[in-house]
């Protein structure tokens, strides 16, 4: 009676894996969750204080220069809830101001990651994409 037992156990266990593997994988990832490398974001800063900077100025300043923080209270009420995809390509296409779409994919998320720790968001493992696809399963929170 032990090993039908023991069986029905397993199978329960494995039925439950099951179902709650695939509810887990819709689940969109979040900017808290390290999906960035702090190597990126170190490339992100040079690439910001060259492209962005300017007009943005530092990304942890208290008043604007003549465009709107990245780093601020208000840059993150305004992207709270927002997928990353949709920061990624408003970069990609929009900036820099003088130049729109000079960037390149990998530059844009570097300058996204940068700006993610700039936002005090955590370093991971893994580099951030530079597929808006992908990206539009983060949201920044």
């Amino acid at each position: 009676m032990r090993i039908p037992l023991a069986a029905g156990a397993v199978i329960v266990a494995l039925t439950v894996a099951a179902v709650a593997a695939p509810a887990a994988q819709d689940q969109p990832r979040s900017v808290n969750d390290g999906v960035y490398t702090a190597a990126q974001a170190e490339r992100g800063q040079v690439l910001y204080d060259d492209q962005c900077a300017s007009c943005h100025g530092p990304i942890r300043a208290f008043v604007p220069e003549m465009a709107a923080l990245l780093g601020d209270h208000t840059f993150r009420a305004n992207w709270r809830g927002r997928p990353l995809g949709e920061l990624f390509g408003l970069i990609q296409e929009t900036m820099p101001q003088d130049a729109p779409g000079s960037l390149s994919p990998q530059q844009s998320a570097e300058i996204v990651a940068y700006i993610l720790s700039g936002n005090r968001k955590p370093a991971g493992e893994t580099p951030l994409a530079d597929d808006p696809d992908q990206l539009d399963g983060i949201l920044f929170e």
